[in-house]
């Protein structure tokens, strides 16, 4: 509900094109900022790429170093 508030209030303010523009930037750069948080919590911090392709699955050999 507070939220719905805070959006309300925002929506209600008098801004002009640099304000707007600069709450959208915010609320663009937390957005993406959340996702790549998340992401990284879920791998587990682990830097270790979990890529596939070709030539490291049973259809592209076996890779040997």
């Amino acid at each position: 509900m507070a939220m719905k508030q805070e959006i309300s209030t925002l929506l209600a303010k008098k801004m002009d094109r640099k304000d707007f523009l600069r709450h959208v930037g915010i609320a663009v750069v937390a957005a993406t900022g959340f996702g790549a948080v998340m992401k990284s919590l879920n791998s587990g911090g682990s830097s270790k790429s979990q890529h596939v392709g070709y030539g490291d699955s049973a259809y592209g050999g076996s890779k040997q170093s």
